[in-house]
């Protein structure tokens, strides 16, 4: 009886393990359309700081236990132009324009800083004209708030920290232009700071500097953010496969781990061709799509992953996690197609195969 006991258990475990499959995340990265498509004879343009000089005092706090204790004084002065440094920079990296040029002058200079003044079409036309350029990227109402907080948390503890917000957008413009192109952004940036325990609490514990510093690092990091609205750029996305213990199946496996999507893909479609059950059909078609997606065929991709989703549909339903993934990845790849049309638009060229 023991040993029939121990023949169950086996052949159990060895039907469960031959039955199961899984599946693998893989990160990939994927080329994307900017939000905005300048036209075709736009291949120059300038980034410009259309915004006031705020006051070194306004915007600036500094609160001690919960209470206003004074302004703080401190200049905002080149973080205008560090942002749209960075801007440039990133903007210059990609192949839509030949030129990306940086104004450094101040175009404002009255002390209205909270408000914003865009460009008349008159005024972009002679900006365009005088420094020899075909559209212009403006930052506008660039408007810093922060405070230096200081606060007793009990008899033996004072904590401080520094919250730096900035706000702002940048608006593309051209002669001509029919279309607004406006970008919005607001991000901010805290910073703990450590107090000795002997530290007097009655005396600021955090230079001006500091928050000078936060106040350029934090125009910077958002420049870099804001830079995809303008030109295509590439992200890191997650995808998944599916795996079995099949010799061929690991065999294609191996391969993806390699990075040889093509021979994969072979192995894959010779055992689709196999398969009887819906189970693994459904999953070898997902793995169909995945790699043609990674080669740039986006049309066979999404035949692929939509049989595979109308499979796990019919016999799996479609609350199933696994239905609901692949109808997610299905939308992916529809987005993506989009997305390749655009790229070739704003590349001025055939993106996939």
């Amino acid at each position: 009886m023991k040993q029939i006991s121990i023949l169950t258990v086996v052949f159990f475990l060895m039907s469960l393990l031959f039955s199961c499959s899984s599946y693998r995340t893989i990160g990939i990265e994927t080329y994307n359309s900017a939000l905005i498509t300048f036209p075709a004879e736009i291949k120059t343009v300038m980034i410009v700081n259309n915004s006031a000089q705020q006051p070194d005092g306004a915007g600036h706090r500094y609160i001690r236990n919960g209470k206003d204790d004074s302004t703080v004084y401190v200049s905002a002065d080149s973080t205008a132009y560090d942002f749209c440094l960075q801007l440039g920079k990133h903007i210059a990296a990609s192949p839509v324009f030949y030129d990306v040029r940086l104004c450094g002058d101040t175009l404002r200079r009255d002390s209205v800083f909270y408000e914003r003044k865009s460009f008349s079409a008159n005024e972009v036309q002679t900006l365009c004209d005088d420094y020899g350029v075909d559209a212009l990227i403006s930052l506008e109402n660039f408007v810093f708030f922060t405070e230096i907080r200081e606060d007793r948390t009990s008899n033996y503890s004072f904590e401080s920290s520094i919250r730096v917000n900035l706000s702002g957008e940048l608006r593309a413009v051209w002669p001509g232009q029919k279309e607004t192109y406006v970008f919005p952004f607001s991000d901010s940036l805290k910073l703990f700071y450590p107090v000795d325990f002997y530290s007097d609490p009655l005396v600021e514990t955090i230079p001006v500097s500091e928050l000078k510093y936060a106040m350029h690092h934090l125009s910077e990091v958002i420049a870099e953010k804001m830079y995809i609205n303008f030109v295509p750029h590439w992200s890191y996305d997650n995808r998944w496969y599916y795996t079995s213990i099949s010799s061929e199946w690991k065999r294609g496996t191996v391969l993806v781990a390699s990075g040889k999507w093509d021979e994969a893909a072979d192995i894959w479609e010779a055992l689709l061709s196999k398969v009887k059950k819906w189970n693994p059909k459904a999953r070898l078609l997902s793995n169909m799509a995945l790699c043609n997606e990674i080669t740039g065929d986006f049309e066979k991709a999404i035949d692929y992953a939509g049989k595979s989703y109308q499979l796990f549909k019919e016999y799996a339903g479609e609350n199933d996690a696994y239905t609901k993934l692949q109808k997610r990845y299905l939308e992916i790849l529809n987005e993506r197609a989009e997305n390749d049309k655009t790229l070739s638009e704003q590349l001025r060229e055939k993106i996939s195969n």
